[in-house]
């Protein structure tokens, strides 16, 4: 089955003129790769550490590339642009700390070290000048478990969660475990930027609402909200009882110019009482499948209360990994964000320059684009597709039916906007977190398709 991956990746390349290549070089973490048998490509640079490298996961379980070539059939999928993971190789420090780990072989009950948790508060320090108690600090399997153990201490069964939407697509999941309703509340969206329609905000608090998940960076119009933002939700929220629960987990991307606040940072004590706050370094060194996270407050009720529904199986490994980008992961961080932001300068440019279908703004923070697909959706006629598609206790969305045709035309997968809320309607999210040669192709690829649609020089 590999073999014929590669044959047919190989064959598409070839038919579509792309300047690379694949060539996998297999080996027993994965395979490479290789960059393209030509000229290096505009917008390649030198770094200490090597994100160009296309790496290539294929062949892992891949959510993001294995799961569409089996979903769809396309072995010759050009790129998976999907689940917000990045396809970096690991950063040296992790790989180096697990490596060391597995040396020592035994595999028993593991007693999580004070070092751990004080290297999580002095990342916070260091970055971000955030103060942390460290007693006040919560392991916990992932921001997912994080949340829901909060959501079941404040949010009674079939109550209301308040989502500025479009939203991060896992909150639903969350609540749908939780037996509660999402309460979305749509952002203001002119020319391409979303804003927090705070009046629309208080009127969607009832007597049914308790709590509200906050994204920030916001997931997936990658708003990074303001200070002022933040402190005027944080005060509605307040005097509504509406427990505000921060999930800040692409916080390490903010592009250059832009500020991400902390809300527990924020000057008004009894604003941050009201908040518990969900972090982790999955997102900024991708180690979702590391299974590792945590949260805090600093109000003693508050976080006693989730703590009680939370229970960390934390793994040796897990563990390993996440102290080690805590402690040594700043530099290849630091050499990272700026790559993600060229890559979403890239976006930006080729997107108006290419593809007069598509609408898109450079976001302020994580490496997410979001695209407004209206036109592509109406000229394939994707919300007629959906309706004579869809079945009895099975719907399928315009958005699916636009993502379906990215795969089937330029093999490249997104996720369709449907899943992020109200206001994902004629949206599709695209992850930028690629080698800027991966992602070159697939903004070829995608043109290429949609030139078939309508013709552009």
């Amino acid at each position: 089955m590999a073999q014929m991956i590669e044959f047919n990746r190989r064959a598409f390349l070839k038919r579509t003129g792309a300047t690379a290549v694949a060539a996998g070089v297999a080996g027993s973490s994965g395979s490479f790769w290789a960059a393209a048998a030509g000229p290096t490509p505009a917008g390649a640079e030198t770094t200490k550490f090597d994100f160009d490298t296309p790496y290539n996961r294929i062949g892992t379980n891949s959510v993001k590339w294995d799961q569409p070539i089996r979903n769809f059939k396309r072995p010759d999928l050009v790129a998976g642009m999907g689940i917000a993971d990045m396809d970096f190789r690991a950063a040296p420090c992790i790989t180096q700390a697990l490596a060391e780990r597995c040396k020592h072989e035994n595999w028993g009950y593991l007693e999580v070290p004070q070092e751990y948790t004080d290297a999580i508060v002095a990342w916070n320090k260091n970055r971000y000048g955030l103060d942390i108690d460290p007693k006040t600090i919560v392991l916990t399997t992932g921001v997912h478990p994080g949340l829901i153990s909060a959501l079941k201490a404040f949010s009674p069964v079939d109550s209301r969660v308040l989502l500025n939407t479009p939203t991060y697509n896992g909150f639903y999941g969350d609540l749908r475990y939780c037996n509660l309703v999402p309460e979305d509340v749509p952002m203001r969206l002119t020319n391409g930027r979303y804003s927090i329609d705070f009046d629309e905000f208080e009127r969607h608090i009832s007597y049914a609402t308790n709590t509200y998940i906050l994204c920030n960076p916001q997931n997936p119009t990658g708003n990074v909200w303001s200070a002022d933002d933040l402190l005027r939700i944080g005060r509605i929220c307040l005097k509504h009882r509406v427990v505000v629960l921060a999930d800040e987990i692409h916080c390490d991307f903010t592009m250059a110019g832009g500020k991400y606040t902390p809300f527990a940072s924020l000057p008004d004590k009894e604003v941050v009482d009201n908040s518990i706050t969900f972090k982790a370094a999955s997102k900024s060194f991708s180690l979702a499948a590391m299974k590792n996270a945590w949260y805090f407050s600093t109000n003693p009720e508050l976080l006693a209360k989730a703590k009680a529904n939370n229970r960390a199986d934390i793994s040796t490994l897990g563990m390993v990994a996440n102290m080690a980008t805590l402690t040594g992961g700043a530099e290849w961080l630091d050499q990272l964000v700026p790559y993600i932001e060229r890559n979403h300068d890239l976006v930006a440019s080729y997107v108006s320059a290419n593809m007069p279908l598509i609408r898109c703004v450079k976001p302020e923070g994580t490496y997410l684009s979001w695209l407004d697909v209206t036109a592509v959706a109406e000229m394939i006629g994707a919300k007629q597709k959906a309706t004579s598609t869809s079945k009895p206790g099975k719907t399928v969305s315009p958005e699916q039916v636009v993502q379906e045709w990215f795969v089937e035309n330029a093999r490249v997968s997104l996720n369709p906007g449907s899943g992020y809320g109200t206001g994902g309607q004629n949206h599709m999210r695209m992850n930028i977190a690629t080698s800027r040669r991966t992602l070159q192709l697939a903004l070829d690829s995608m043109a290429a398709a949609l030139r078939k649609l309508q013709p552009w020089p």
